[in-house]
């Protein structure tokens, strides 16, 4: 009995330190970019829109003063240089500073006429009576993007952008603490993954595939880069791969729950619907299996916006650009072909191919170099898809009955379904929902394969399969499929 304790206790520390390494090199990391990465323009510009103007209330970058961003009522470049250098000049008089200037904000496609000051508290009232403002937003200094200041992201789903705005409020707008919930998002996906594994593999090696799956996603370049940015995919990954691991355990009203936070989060957390209906429905009556995957993602979601319902102005108003409105824009290619970032199909996701760039940095001597790269771990994607293949004969042979793999891959299928329905402006990233489903059926499917019997057995399927189907093209037997139809109790099928 003491040693089995031991051995535990040294099972729990190694995945403690496996936590413990992956939250340290992402937040070392965050501290060293201090701006916005990539789509973070767009995420953390409306979280810290919904507080500014749904909630009233003001994120701080320091503990004295606002800092400002002051989009400037301008009819010509001219006129908005005039009206900066006007400004700034009451700025200073106020006690306060310019931060950035005409030289970073107005130039480009698309600009942001404004300055982004440091003012003392009582100032802002002064600032905003100013005829050359037009708008403002309090917090870290807007990105230079036309009408930012009122974007509010609403063709995704509310809960990703409270919780950035949350590490606002808690922990200040800076670049570090928009990352948090990313990074602890990326810590709990090594936790449940472990835990995920760890009831449904036995013995020694079981224990090595359940600590060896975490080790091994936290070296995905995709995980990597998507657990440290501060856009809403992290906590979405977390979140499918938590409903997945709840309804696998039995636990399905917990598991809709979190399958109804991932679908506030992103509506791409729908996409794990199908591979849930096969638990769901076992377990319960088909319409309560629908209520649970359907209805109650839905009420969760409306709930969460009732804010943003209220700031809009009506609950018609807001379903007609939240809703309607988003459902149009994911299901269109919204960048054309040869310009923004390469879009990738979900083919392409497995093998490493059109990787979306995050972030550059530039190296002495050597220049800008891309360190944040959304292109995974191809030679482990495709060998998981090639196993995935392989073990179809004895699915329901697999320790989990071969619910990781389903799902794994009908997840997968739902964006392949996307890209074909028209939404050809996929990318990369989009695969960290997977990732953590992926390399979780890989460590399943590497366990059952190291029994050579397994092996040779499936290996036996795969002939008898051929050879059936080369004596079907031979006309030698027939195929006949037949459907029955049998009572079930409301525990599930009966035997």
């Amino acid at each position: 009995m003491l040693s089995q304790a031991r051995y535990f206790l040294i099972e729990l520390a190694v995945v403690v330190a496996i936590v413990l390494a992956h939250s340290y090199l992402q937040l070392s990391y965050a501290l060293t970019i201090d701006d916005y990465i990539s789509d973070e323009v767009w995420y953390v510009s409306s979280a810290r829109n919904y507080l500014n103007k749904v909630f009233g209330v003001y994120p701080r970058t320091s503990s004295s003063g606002l800092r400002v961003t002051l989009e400037l009522s301008t009819t010509s470049r001219s006129d908005y240089l005039d009206a900066a250098d006007r400004l700034g000049k009451l700025v200073r008089e106020l006690g306060g500073g310019i931060v950035k200037s005409s030289e970073y904000y107005g130039t480009g496609d698309n600009p942001l006429y404004a300055i982004c000051v440091d003012i003392p508290e009582g100032s802002l009232e002064i600032l905003l009576a100013n005829p050359y403002v037009k708008s403002f937003g309090v917090g870290y200094c807007y990105p230079n993007a036309g009408n930012i200041l009122n974007y509010m992201n609403l063709e995704h789903p509310p809960l990703g952008k409270y919780l950035i705005a949350l590490s606002m409020v808690v922990c200040g707008d800076t670049p570090t603490c928009w990352r948090l919930p990313s990074i602890v998002s990326g810590a709990g996906v090594l936790v449940v993954q472990y835990i995920l594994l760890r009831n449904i593999l036995r013995g020694f090696w079981g224990i090595v595939v359940s600590i060896l799956v975490p080790v091994i996603t936290l070296l995905d370049r995709t995980f990597r880069s998507m657990t440290l940015v501060a856009m809403l995919d992290a906590p979405l990954a977390l979140l499918t791969l938590l409903a997945c691991f709840l309804s696998l355990r039995g636990s399905v009203y917990a598991s809709s729950t979190s399958l109804s936070l991932a679908f506030s989060t992103k509506f791409s957390g729908v996409f794990a619907v199908p591979a849930l209906y096969f638990d769901y429905s076992r377990k319960k009556p088909p319409a309560l299996a629908i209520l649970l995957l359907v209805y109650a993602p839905l009420a969760v979601f409306v709930v969460l916006s009732i804010p943003l319902i209220l700031h809009r102005g009506g609950f018609l108003q807001w379903w007609s650009e939240a809703v309607e409105g988003s459902f149009r824009w994911h299901l269109t290619t919204k960048t054309e072909p040869g310009r923004g970032p390469p879009a990738a199909p979900p083919w392409d996701w497995l093998a490493g191919a059109n990787s979306f760039i995050l972030h550059y940095k530039y190296e002495e001597h050597v220049g800008f170099v891309a360190d944040l790269v959304a292109s995974g771990n191809p030679v482990l994607y495709i060998a998981t898809a090639a196993l995935s293949v392989f073990a179809l004969p004895h699915l329901k042979k697999l320790p989990d009955g071969g619910r990781s793999w389903l799902y794994t891959w009908l997840t997968w299928l739902m964006y392949v379904f996307l890209w074909f329905a028209g939404n050809r402006s996929q990318y990369s990233f989009y695969m960290i929902q997977l990732v953590p489903l992926l390399y979780g059926t890989l460590g399943v499917l590497v366990y059952y394969l190291s029994e050579v019997d397994n092996a040779r057995n499936l290996a036996i399927a795969w002939l008898k399969m051929l050879r059936n189907l080369v004596r079907y093209l031979r006309g030698e037997i027939g195929i006949r499929v037949r459907v029955e139809v049998e009572a079930t109790n409301p525990e599930g099928p009966t035997p």
